[in-house]
């Protein structure tokens, strides 16, 4: 009998990383398999209790576009106008605490930048979604990220994670054929500022020498993940206790593969964005039509 061969699938065209993305396949490369190259949707629920998850979710969205709307130059009292709490508070504290050496030269909010990757002879495009991009031309940029956590994270934990590493990459990169660029490595530095702790953000200088390692990291990941050509090559996280605690209870894919159908306490979670898998509905986030186009 002749055996059965898998069914080759690849990433779509349109397909560009990101640090969401990358963070998938670093946690379990099976949840990136199902999220973006299957983009299966499954109805599991990310967190419990389920209302106090969505709630918290929106917040953070509005939030955002609270923010988004200051930064732009709106009034503060229209912005203001109608807010409860925690929202008020949260707002309260922004423009307090808003560093106050934040560059003014340049402000790109809610700003999409890419550039492109060759990776195993394909070009890709490697993007990224800032929320504040703080300018001083050719001389200085500072990368604001908006955390509205239950609690300030650990520095440890967000140099080490993907966004740490593909935010300032991109922004070097892209600056380069933008007006007010471009920006070296040492010029860039990126903050994490908290609702939970809003005079003490978590601030991660770059460097020509973290930028160096961060491309040939970007790319050795890019390279594996592009290897793959069916399930079996995207395998499951390890089935550890810690895993589950941390990957897996917190998965939308969870009880597809057998790890659990309860999901994870709200409460025990520092920040949504560190746990939660991609929704399958929006799983190609990027199209070339949603970035500022970088030329190959």
């Amino acid at each position: 009998m002749t055996p059965t061969l898998p069914v080759t699938q690849r990433l779509p065209e349109t397909f560009a990383f990101s640090q969401s993305s990358l963070q998938a396949y670093s946690d379990c490369p099976r949840r990136f398999w199902l999220a973006y190259v299957e983009q299966l949707p499954w109805p599991a629920v990310e967190a419990s209790p389920v209302h106090e998850y969505e709630e918290r979710m929106r917040q953070g969205a509005r939030f955002h576009r609270l923010i988004e709307r200051a930064e732009i130059g709106m009034e503060p009292d229209v912005i203001t106008a109608g807010l409860d709490h925690p929202l008020d508070d949260w707002f309260a504290k922004y423009q307090r605490f808003r560093p106050a050496d934040l560059p003014g030269d340049v402000l790109e909010v809610e700003k999409t930048l890419s550039t492109p990757v060759a990776v195993a002879g394909r070009a890709y495009r490697l993007a990224a979604k800032y929320d504040l991009i703080a300018v001083e031309p050719r001389r200085r940029a500072i990368i604001m990220d908006w955390k509205s956590a239950s609690r300030r994270g650990d520095e440890g934990q967000l140099r080490r994670r993907w966004q740490s590493r593909v935010y300032p990459y991109v922004l070097v990169e892209a600056s380069r054929a933008l007006p007010w660029g471009p920006l070296a490595p040492h010029q860039v530095e990126m903050r994490y500022w908290f609702t939970a702790a809003p005079s003490r953000p978590v601030t991660l200088p770059y460097s020509d020498a973290l930028h160096a390692a961060n491309h040939e990291q970007l790319h050795a990941l890019m390279t594996e993940i592009v290897s793959g050509a069916a399930e079996d090559d995207y395998p499951k996280v390890a089935d550890t206790p810690l895993n589950r605690k941390r990957f897996c209870a917190y998965c939308i894919y969870r009880s597809r593969c057998d790890r659990g159908e309860a999901a994870g306490d709200l409460d025990d979670l520092a920040d949504a964005e560190e746990f939660f898998a991609v929704d399958p509905a929006v799983a190609l986030e990027f199209t070339l039509d949603d970035v500022a186009e970088i030329e190959f």
